[in-house]
């Protein structure tokens, strides 16, 4: 009888053996999702801590909008003063050329002046009207639109620093005639019309810097 009974303990054995190898397999199922949980928790922690650490991901997207619209009025009040300069230059050249008496050295001066400045607002006008084309006041545009923005200001910096190495010896050419004609000392009018070329053209790779950074910044949002 002992015999019988012999196959029936060793299929309770296995019984309970496989039902603690199957709670075994639960905890450890259990205890892994658990880790793989809080891992998954930890990582997105981590991105959220990184994404709120980016200089712009905070931008105010209204205050984001009023700058560009600041940036774009003021960029129109030059491109005013620009096209007013040109015409200016114009009516100059026009009024030397009627009268006839205000010499070679002043005409060709002014004939150079007037042709740059036309090729300077052309050119003005080309990057201004591609950006403000497609620009709008809606907030999912702003970042789009402050980067357009910025693209066009560095374009229109970089035209004004080609300009000064154009007028520079272009206006130490025209004082140098006035000068040997007038028979005054050169170095006054060759220094401050040098310091003014020079500065303007540092004020503008200041802005030029300036400006690259804060599109670099954009970029990463």
């Amino acid at each position: 009888m002992s015999n019988d009974k012999f196959p029936e303990n060793e299929e309770v054995h296995q019984g309970v053996h496989q039902e603690t190898e199957k709670q075994l397999s639960s905890a450890v199922i259990s205890e892994f999702s658990a880790e793989t949980s809080n891992l998954l928790d930890e990582q997105w922690l981590t991105l959220s801590q990184d994404w709120q650490s980016q200089p712009y991901e905070k931008t105010n997207i209204q205050a984001l909008l009023k700058q560009t619209k600041k940036r774009t009025l003021l960029a129109k009040s030059l491109l005013a003063i620009d096209i007013i300069a040109t015409v200016g230059l114009i009516i100059a050249l026009l009024i030397g050329l009627y009268q006839g008496d205000w010499g070679t050295a002043t005409i060709a001066y002014l004939a150079f002046g007037a042709i740059t400045s036309i090729v300077f607002v052309y050119y003005e006008i080309k990057i201004r009207l591609r950006i403000w084309q497609h620009s709008c006041d809606s907030p999912d545009k702003a970042v789009a639109n402050a980067i357009a923005g910025l693209e066009s200001s560095i374009k229109y910096i970089k035209l004004i620093k080609l300009s000064c190495w154009l007028l520079l010896p272009a206006v130490n050419w025209y004082i140098y005639v006035m000068i040997e004609e007038s028979e005054k000392s050169s170095w006054p009018p060759f220094f401050v019309i040098n310091l003014v070329i020079v500065i303007l053209w540092l004020v503008s790779h200041w802005f030029q810097k300036k400006r690259t950074k804060e599109l670099s910044q954009l970029s990463l949002i």
